[in-house]
């Protein structure tokens, strides 16, 4: 019988040969015959992985269910213990704009008349929603970005939420947000076309103000919209010259593809066509740099819509997460929130259909894209995607480094951090080709032991049998624990691993 330290050792070639076996276009993934070499420059910094790296985001129709954001979903609790002790959770999305606060019982909805594309009532978010969110908040160690409505409500209304906001979630409120994605309110049918920038830029103030005044310690983000230039630079230089400190960061929405039905949307091209996030990265930050601000992506997942079947929910999708969550970092970014939900509160952001469902040719209970599936009722379990967030978010805390290959690499990525002591180098790696790749991580400076936490799964395509450090996490939020496999030393700096076709690692490195 073959003992686990010879397993652990052959466990790269065997994970080759089922990759190669499960996925219809790969061949047998031989190794390079030359090992790539990944050369770390720990002297060199690039940036910094903050505590609150990782994040969720959620629709604000979600506080509509006043004991889902609770601490009695122990279940969810536990999920998002797992993924961070620290993580940061928003709440905002297009059904922010049909939501409106009731302080007590005597409050009625706003007068409503809902285009077909919209929501047919709008959602009431009470006192009590938000204590439970602010307990909920108190037993995950998470804290919380929270949207307030400007497609169809009021300074006034959202000045008397934000109150109530600041009051009860207290010291776990990270920042209020005003409006979601305002350069599509024409799209959404929520302004005329006479809508723009300016007009926007005036109308948040307006809100803002009203903010402000009832809170003078009231922290604003924005403009929570993806990378339209001449909306971000104009928020990043006209909001801070007018809200000053009460400004604390630029916010930014990105998603990779869409719709789901269009034929472009596919795996190879989520995996391996960075056009549109390096275009998304430059525009962010510049606006951050020019507000002298952080800037976060508080809204981002595979494809718009709720995700494409085949694509949003596979292992393909974490190889994407958490390559991008360090692409963006290593660019300055200081957090990410991947947004996700039931198909329930999705199909109520886009007028009551979910594209994706017409792919799939079923009608789904949760969205393609969410990190976390399912319900109290009828339990949770982590998609794929929730993997690549988790090996990202092991990360946190450290300092990014330089590193480059000895070659240049479409298809491989990796990106190398110190721990705040300097004594442990970590180096995540992502493999999205289609052929094994032995290759040797040379550290810079000595260093004694190295580990990894592989991130598997039988193919690129595949929904289940995804695993991390050899391990899944239950319907329970726990991961299960197994030892970790021990990579082969070759010289005093060096270390030498082989990736297996579409799988990624974490790697650590102990002096």
């Amino acid at each position: 019988m073959m003992n686990r330290r010879r397993f652990l050792v052959s466990a790269p070639t065997s994970l080759a040969m089922l990759g190669a076996a499960a996925h219809p276009l790969w061949g047998m993934g031989t190794a390079m015959s030359q090992p790539l070499t990944l050369q770390v420059h720990p002297g060199q910094h690039r940036g910094f992985i903050p505590r609150d790296v990782m994040g969720l985001s959620y629709e604000s129709t979600q506080l509509g269910e006043p004991e889902y954001f609770a601490p009695s979903n122990k279940a969810l609790v536990q999920f998002l213990r797992t993924l961070s002790p620290s993580g940061s959770l928003r709440l905002g999305g297009n059904t922010s704009e049909f939501t409106y606060f009731k302080a007590n019982a005597t409050v009625e909805a706003p007068a409503w008349f809902p285009q077909p594309t919209q929501p047919k009532e709008l959602t009431p978010i009470t006192p009590a929603a938000l204590h439970n969110l602010r307990h909920f908040l108190n037993v995950t160690g998470w804290n919380c970005i929270y949207g307030l409505n400007l497609g169809t409500g009021t300074p006034e209304r959202a000045a008397e939420e934000a109150a109530a906001v600041v009051e009860i979630l207290g010291s776990k409120l990270e920042y209020l947000q005003i409006g979601n994605e305002p350069n599509n309110y024409i799209r959404y049918r929520l302004r005329s076309d006479a809508w723009n920038e300016k007009v926007y830029l005036a109308e948040w103030l307006s809100f803002a103000r009203a903010i402000v005044k009832r809170i003078p310690t009231a922290r604003l983000a924005g403009p929570d919209m993806g990378a339209e230039a001449a909306w971000m630079n104009l928020f990043a230089s006209e909001a801070v010259a007018e809200m000053k400190q009460h400004l604390v960061a630029i916010t930014d929405h990105f998603y990779a593809e869409g719709p789901p039905t269009s034929p472009e949307s596919t795996m190879q091209n989520l995996l391996l066509n960075p056009k549109k996030i390096d275009h998304e990265i430059n525009v962010t930050a510049t606006a951050g740099h020019h507000a002298g601000l952080p800037f976060r992506m508080t809204e981002v997942n595979s494809c718009y819509s709720g995700g494409k079947p085949g694509v949003s929910n596979t292992l393909g999708s974490a190889l994407w997460a958490g390559d991008l969550t360090l692409k963006l970092l290593s660019a300055g970014f200081c957090g990410i929130n991947f947004h996700g939900g039931s198909a329930r509160q999705i199909r109520a952001s886009l007028g009551g259909k979910m594209p994706g469902d017409a792919v799939a040719k079923s009608e789904a209970d949760d969205s393609y894209y969410t990190p976390i599936a399912g319900s109290a009722s009828h339990g949770y379990s982590a998609r794929p995607i929730f993997y690549g967030m988790l090996l990202v978010a092991r990360m946190a805390g450290a300092n990014l480094v330089e590193s480059s290959f000895s070659e240049a690499q479409s298809t491989i990525t990796a990106y190398a951090a110190l721990t705040a002591t300097g004594k442990t180098m970590q180096i995540a790696i992502f493999n999205k080709g289609s052929q094994a790749t032995d290759m040797l991580l040379s550290t810079g400076k000595l260093f004694h032991t190295a580990s990894v936490q592989r991130l598997t799964g039988p193919a690129l395509e595949a929904t289940t049998g995804i695993r991390f450090g050899n391990a899944t996490v239950g319907s329970d939020g726990q991961l299960a624990t197994d030892r970790a496999e021990i990579l082969r030393r070759t010289t005093a700096s060096e270390f030498k691993i082989t990736m297996p076709p579409g799988s990624a690692a974490l790697v650590s490195i102990h002096a």
